[in-house]
């Protein structure tokens, strides 16, 4: 059989992706991203905004089927297990320098802009160990980082800690980053001294969503700090902003932020229009300007 993988707007490897091609592919199927007059057709769609992409497929290839999943499209579809259980084929972007996948899933918050609980449900182990959850996203690639999308790890303690400390062991090659971000409100010293025997990717992620925490980011800060993990320079806070009638309560978390020696980055709504204050608000947060001048400043010459 000839499977077509359609991927129409992920910004990093698709990890469904790569696992149905791995399964497909296991199985002596002809699978890719340019496969002619193909059988079978799988399509992602990240954003709802292209939702068009999948609805369009049925036109191009009337005689395939089609299976088109994604949080942009269904937020209730879910690989088979016997799919969902396969490791990633990283054959499908040869670019890709970095393992992907989850050790556990959904989370213990139910933030009002968030659609994980819908997608995932409650917080849960996906395996009984971290070794075991390893040998599911790592093969025998060469790689040089490693990363996961756990959407709150730190739900979990013991978990965590007992994953970096196996990263740390058995993978120290490996450079980490937990994509989603960390849970500033749930990390303590334990916790912080495992993270601080890891290495990030890029940068370790947190959030500073609602101003309602701000005490459990301060001391969150400190914690870092006490660990000799460089805030500044390895952390950033992602500012969530719902729409332009936050962007004042925004720029304050990011002053607090800016304050206490952490970098801000703005994350905004995709499913509402961007005025101009929020597309400011996400250019003020770039490393170089953040740092250089303060909001107000920066959006007087904003064009």
């Amino acid at each position: 059989m000839k499977v077509l993988l359609v991927d129409a707007d992920s910004t990093i490897p698709n990890l469904a992706l790569m696992k149905i091609a791995a399964y497909h592919r296991s199985i002596g199927d002809t699978v890719g991203f340019d496969i002619p007059d193909p059988n079978k057709i799988y399509c992602s769609i990240i954003f709802k905004k292209n939702r068009h992409i999948g609805d369009g497929l049925q036109y191009l290839f009337p005689n395939a089927e089609i299976d088109i999943g994604g949080s942009g499209y269904d937020l209730q579809k879910k690989l088979p297990d016997h799919i969902e259980n396969m490791c990633p084929d990283y054959s499908l972007y040869p670019d890709n320098r970095s393992f992907y996948g989850f050790t556990t899933r959904g989370c213990i918050r139910h933030c009002p802009f968030c659609i994980v609980h819908d997608k995932e449900g409650a917080f849960r182990r996906i395996y009984q160990t971290p070794e075991d959850a390893l040998a599911h996203i790592i093969d025998d690639s060469d790689m040089d980082g490693i990363t996961f999308f756990d959407n709150n790890i730190l739900a979990d303690k013991g978990w965590f800690i007992s994953l970096c400390d196996t990263l740390h062991d058995d993978y120290p090659h490996l450079k980490v980053d937990f994509n989603q971000g960390l849970d500033i409100r749930l990390l303590d010293e334990d916790m912080t001294s495992a993270l601080s025997r890891l290495r990030p990717i890029n940068t370790w992620k947190f959030a500073f969503d609602q101003t309602s925490y701000q005490k459990a980011v301060e001391r969150g800060i400190g914690i870092l700090n006490n660990a000799k993990i460089r805030v500044r320079s390895t952390c950033i806070f992602y500012v969530y902003v719902d729409g332009d009638y936050q962007i004042e309560d925004a720029v304050k978390r990011a002053r607090f932020l800016k304050e206490h020696g952490a970098t801000a980055y703005a994350m905004l709504n995709l499913d509402v229009p961007h005025t101009k204050r929020m597309k400011a608000f996400k250019r003020w947060t770039r490393p170089w300007l953040f740092w250089s001048c303060d909001f107000d400043e920066f959006y007087k010459t904003y064009q």
